[in-house]
């Protein structure tokens, strides 16, 4: 991606000027931003403060008489100001229950902030498990306004988890179970006008763990025979994807919560749960530079006592505000009764939806009555393209487009906040990919929300978005809950252009529920242009996929399109650069864990991995993952999975800057780590640059021109450190088109302290937060890359201390002190709900002290609403528009192109492989094994005494190295009808459930490296895919790694 197309500026949204002149919510609203906006944004008076005050007041004050004119939707802020006890205490859900000594809290809000990230990853995938969990209250008074009289105030809550039972006035209104899906209520039958309300919420997260001991597929399975049939007899701690195997179990209201209020005719909102309603839906077809085909289909209910004859004006208005198409129908809506109105019309010379330039279209629905606005509905719309092919891969508008990009959990955690952070931090992590060049990111294994996936769209991140899942299919009522989310999903997120894939699930599901999951995309977005897949599919699944979800490169479904989901899933922790830096010296730490990658061997690592998706065929995908995450690691010298490219608190790892030089297209260099080493330091150095050559200098002398590797890759052998600087020049054609140069740092002498916050500032709402980087750095103001100290910290002011972490120390988070990594940390401030001056001080041995002061800005609400809504900065689109003079309606048409003829296999009955360990690069089919051949990948061993029946077998010649490794999905493999795929085990190893599940001990054995390995059968009537496990993570050192063996029969 050249930088100079697509340069976002973040802007704030100036509201309009229009004054005050009726007490509705958003007039006073727009006279108080009118009045913030006159001001600077650091030291408002309290003057505007109070005036603020005052008029919100006015509006939500419940002796207002008088009905606004103008009776359009208001949606309201309900985040701040709840009630919040960590406790079950009996009759929380009364309407007089006495919530007063309980703590006062805003929306996002989890309890688990304090006790994430701070203990030792639990082996085998398992997740952090020694987190709180159970059932919490939150409570809010509030009293109705008398303009909301006689209209309709419905609640929409983003993401509860992991259930949420949702009470007014001590009614229950229902139950949500799957902690990732918006849902809503109607409050109507249940409010009082004027006089104090109570909404009470229980969240319970209570969460499933994966035993200690034991194979996963047997839990899976013992678990599955627990879940009951009925889902209101679902507890929370029998929903699978509610794990940290998966995800990181954070209780809470922990995303946004809203108001709307509209007229009983009105425009339903995109809930289904609770509602039954799907919302309005705007597509185009027919795309091409020239015009695209534009249908709205807009939903209208009319719950007032009386025909309604509706006049539906739609406008079309694009990123610049200047109306691009007006669509407008009547139509007669009986009492009681719901309809549709349905318009379509050519859009002019239409602003694609691309990465690089991703406009989105505003889709304003105005339903009238008589002349008279009763509802007015805003949706996106982006106006794009996208066709698959089995060949070819993406294409977007008619260009060929590589997928790059990462896997992210949607969660999103981090250290000291949980995943309870505001939207601009949404945000902020998005932007990072998108600033390293990524176009694509694969949400895993649960919805992205409103905030993350308004983000994408903004910033031009092609999404993949699932609905809810672990790693397998499930039965009974997690089934019934797991089909709910994913209809839901469709339903809320089918007008956000960035969603180009719905995914069904992480792994293959019955027919059955393939086809229920593939019915909800047909019915709710059958022309949104999207695909629907699966990662780790089989055959059956497939019958209902378009395109498939590949993992480590590879391709289960050869006849199908296939993106990747899941490639590069080592681990690295950020503060160990390398063999020769100090205080470490390596990763010694790590020795015998899964992974022991120091930071530069983790950089270099993504260079031979990126490989696992540049055939032309393939579609790209996502790096896995982004962010270090609690969930799902491997290494207990870690407090997480040590996955991601930023560590948990997005600082860059060198992982980042490497493939930010693979994304972008842009000429670029990077030298892997720092140039401050101890002195007789000969070490090798490594370069990635998207050039054709590299050549280093070392104080302005040259070292000669990098051995090239796997194109990016670029080494440097025995290069003598000496103090000063090492340069490296990338080039093409002779011509040097990128350079950078890394200088050695003086002694640390200071510290300093820089603050990361919204566009508009810091807002004193009581869950915005401030980010401050402190970094120790030498006399010219270089940090010291080798500085890993403890720094104390002081806060001073209406500011809640969040802290950070330390990526291998237990207990690290929550306290007012921790340690540069790598001359470098970070920290977290939550605002209060009291505006003012926050001052941070921070202090470390042998440097002068440091202090920051970052000013909260007042933040207006009453009544527990606000009419200012969770902020998320603008971006401005790049000053270039692209054309596509050869898009064409016929080549617009969006779907996937499957291969016209199956594919070649890769063995004699074996037809597809796809292995996930550290070996998968040289992983690979062998056919017609023999005496003689080698039996592993990695190991010069032999086979020297195959029985007749094994002989001429196709056999995947795996890494022995990786016979510590734990995945529940290591190798994928479709077989051929009528063959026999055997294991040979290594009985000093624990036998894995998946292979007591799947297999049947057989006569005889062979022998391995002088260990007799015991075989274990299975007999495949039909063509299956087949999923096998780990060897054992508690394999002795010197054990054999299990083969896989297919005959015929």
């Amino acid at each position: 991606m050249p930088r100079d197309s697509f340069n976002p500026t973040f802007a704030r949204r100036r509201a309009s000027s229009r004054r005050c002149g009726r007490r509705s919510l958003n007039a006073c609203s727009r006279r108080c931003r009118t009045e913030n906006d006159r001001i600077p944004a650091r030291g408002h008076s309290m003057r505007v403060t109070v005036l603020c005050g005052v008029l919100l007041l006015m509006c939500v004050s419940p002796h207002q008489a008088q009905q606004p004119s103008d009776p359009a939707r208001e949606t309201l802020n309900f985040n701040p100001d709840w009630r919040f006890i960590k406790d079950d205490p009996s009759g929380a859900s009364a309407e007089h229950f006495d919530d007063g000594a309980w703590a006062l809290v805003s929306a996002p809000h989890t309890y688990n902030d304090v006790d994430t990230f701070d203990n030792p990853s639990t082996p085998g995938h398992r997740g952090e498990q020694v987190q709180w969990g159970g059932r919490t209250w939150y409570r809010k008074t509030f009293t109705v306004p008398a303009a909301w009289r006689g209209r309709k105030v419905f609640i929409e809550f983003e993401g509860v988890r992991q259930i949420a039972e949702v009470y007014l006035n001590g009614t229950r209104l229902g139950v949500h179970k799957t902690g990732f899906t918006p849902f809503g209520f109607d409050l109507t039958p249940h409010l009082r006008v004027g006089v104090q309300n109570v909404l009470a919420v229980m969240a319970d997260n209570r969460f499933m763990k994966d035993p200690l001991e034991g194979a996963l597929a047997e839990i899976q399975s013992e678990l599955n025979k627990m879940i009951p049939e009925n889902p209101n007899e679902l507890r929370a701690d029998q929903i699978p994807w509610n794990n940290p195997h998966w995800h990181p179990a954070h209780g809470g209201i922990y995303r946004n919560v809203k108001l709307h209020i509209t007229d009983p005719l009105h425009i339903p909102l995109p809930l289904y749960s609770f509602l039954q309603t799907a919302g309005a839906y705007a597509y185009a077809h027919g795309i091409t530079d020239a015009a695209a085909q534009v249908t709205v289909e807009v939903p209208v209910k009319n719950e007032r006592g009386q025909v309604a004859n509706v006049e539906l004006r739609t406008e079309i208005i694009d990123a610049d505000g200047e109306v691009a198409l007006v669509l407008t129908q009547s139509k007669s809506v009986a009492a009681g009764a719901s309809d549709e109105l349905v318009m379509s019309g050519a859009l002019p010379s239409p602003r694609m939806w691309e990465p690089e330039y991703p406009h989105v279209y505003r889709v304003v629905n105005t339903l009238r009555v008589a002349g008279r606005t009763v509802d007015a509905v805003e949706i996106p719309l982006g106006i794009r393209t996208a066709m698959w092919d089995v060949d070819r891969g993406l294409s977007i508008n008619g260009r060929p487009l590589k997928l790059r990009g990462w896997g992210q959990k949607s969660t999103n955690e981090w250290p000291g906040l949980g995943a309870a952070i505001p939207d601009w931090m949404q945000f902020y992590t998005l932007r990072q990919m998108r600033e390293a060049g990524a176009n694509f990111v694969r949400w895993g294994h649960t919805a992205g929300g409103p905030s993350q996936i308004a983000a994408t769209d903004r910033l031009g991140l092609i999404v993949d978005q699932p609905g809810v899942d672990g790693e397998s299919d499930t039965v009974g009522a997690a089934w019934l809950l797991r089909a709910q989310a994913f209809r839901d999903a469709v339903i809320y997120f089918r007008n956000n252009p960035s969603i180009l894939v719905w995914e069904g699930g992480n792994q293959k599901v019955t027919r059955e529920h393939a086809r229920e999951l593939r019915g909800y995309m047909d019915k709710y977005d059958p022309h949104g242009g999207r695909v629907y897949a699966h990662r780790r599919p089989d055959q059956i699944t497939a019958e209902f996929m378009d395109v498939a979800v590949g993992t480590e490169g590879g391709r289960e479904i050869a006849h199908l399109p296939v993106f990747e989901g899941e490639y590069n899933r080592e681990e690295s922790p950020r503060r160990v650069w390398d063999d020769d830096s100090p205080p470490n010296f390596g990763y010694p730490e790590a020795k015998g864990m899964t992974y022991h990658l120091t930071s530069e061997q983790f950089a270099v690592n993504q260079v031979t991995q990126f490989r696992k998706i540049a055939p032309a065929w393939h579609s790209g995908g996502a790096n896995w993952i982004y962010s270090d995450s609690t969930s799902g690691g491997r290494v207990p010298a870690e407090v997480a999975r040590a996955s991601g490219e930023v560590d948990g608190v997005r600082l860059p790892k060198e992982a980042y800057y490497v493939t930010r030089v693979m994304f972008d297209l842009t000429p670029q260099a990077h030298i892997i780590g720092h140039w401050t080493y101890p002195a007789g330091t000969k070490k090798t150095v490594f370069v990635v640059s998207n050039a054709e050559s590299v050549e280093l200098f070392v104080n302005g002398r040259s070292v000669g021109k990098g051995a090239r590797s796997d194109e990016f890759l670029f080494t440097f052998k025995d290069v003598v450190w000496e103090r000063g600087e090492i340069k490296a020049v990338a080039m093409r054609g002779g011509t040097a088109v990128a350079t950078q140069t890394k200088r050695t740092a003086g002694a640390p002498v200071r510290l300093t302290l820089k603050a990361i916050a919204n566009d508009d500032g810091l807002r004193a709402d009581g869950q915005d937060v401030v980010l401050i980087d402190v970094e120790a750095v030498d006399a010219d103001g270089n940090r010291h890359p080798t500085v890993q100290q403890r720094v104390d910290f002081e806060v001073e002011g209406p500011g809640i201390w969040r802290g950070g972490y330390n990526s291998g120390k237990v207990n690290s988070v929550n306290h007012p002190f921790l340690d540069l990594e790598a001359g470098i940390n970070r920290v977290a401030v939550r605002a209060a709900r009291t505006a003012g001056s926050i001052v941070v001080r921070a202090t470390s041995a042998g440097m002068p002290p440091a202090s920051i002061t970052i000013e909260s800005r007042p933040f207006v609400s009453a009544n527990g609403m606000s009419t200012t809504m969770p902020a998320m900065p603008a971006v401005r689109l790049a000053a270039a528009r692209p054309t596509h003079p050869n898009l064409t309606a016929e080549t617009s048409r969006p779907g996937a192109q499957r291969a016209s003829s199956r594919p070649a296999m890769v063995g004699r009955f074996v037809k597809t492989m796809e292995y996930s360990g550290p070996g998968a690069s040289i992983v690979h089919v062998e056919t017609n094994a023999a005496n003689g051949r080698n039996v592993y990948v990695d190991r010069d061993y032999r086979f020297d005494d195959l029985p007749a029946s094994l002989s001429g077998a196709d056999w995947i010649q795996v890494a022995d190295g990786d016979e510590r490794y734990s995945a529940v999905d290591l190798v994928e493999m479709a077989v051929s009808a009528g063959t026999i795929v055997t294991i040979a085990h290594d009985p000093r190893v624990p036998v894995p459930g998946w292979l007591r599940a799947q297999f049947q001990p057989a006569a005889g054995s062979i022998t391995v490296n002088g260990q007799a390995m015991r075989l274990y059968t299975r007999e495949v009537d039909a063509e299956q895919s087949l999923t096998l496990g780990s060897n054992n993570e508690a394999a002795p050192r010197d054990a054999n790694m299990y083969l896989v063996f297919v005959t015929q029969k």
